[in-house]
C-alpha cells in the first residue's frame, strides 16, 4: 500500500517527533523515502491538507476521527508500543490499577 504513495507528495510532522519518525520508517521499510512537501503536527490540518490534494500522509487512528470529505483511510499493519506512566509506588493504588486494566481490555 505504502509503494503506491512512493511518487505522491508527502506530509509528516515536524523532524524530532515520533510521528515523522515513524512515517519515515514506513517508507523505508517499503523501499523508498518520502518526497516531503510540508511538514505539519496537527493531525486535522494534515487531513485538511490531504483534503485539498496537497499530499499523503499517515495519521494514528485517534488523529483520524472525523476526516473531511474527500479522505480516503485505509489501515496499514503497523502497530506503535505505548506505555502506562505513573508515580513509583503507585502501582497498587486502586484506581491506577483500574486503567490498567481497563487499558489492556480495550487493546486485546
Amino acid at each position: 500500500m505504502l509503494l503506491a504513495c512512493r511518487e505522491e507528495p508527502w506530509i509528516v510532522s515536524t523532524p524530532g517527533t515520533l510521528c515523522h519518525a515513524m512515517t519515515v520508517r514506513a517508507c523505508q521499510a517499503a523501499g523508498f523515502s518520502p518526497r516531503v512537501r510540508h511538514h505539519i503536527d496537527d493531525f486535522a490540518t494534515v487531513l485538511a491538507m490531504v483534503a485539498v490534494g496537497q499530499g499523503v500522509a499517515l495519521v494514528p487512528e485517534l488523529g483520524a476521527v472525523d476526516p473531511p470529505e474527500g479522505v480516503t483511510l485505509t489501515p496499514l499493519s503497523m502497530r506503535r508500543r505505548t506505555r502506562i506512566a505513573f508515580r513509583r509506588g503507585a502501582g497498587g493504588h486502586p484506581a491506577v490499577g483500574a486503567l490498567i486494566t481497563a487499558l489492556r481490555s480495550v487493546i486485546r
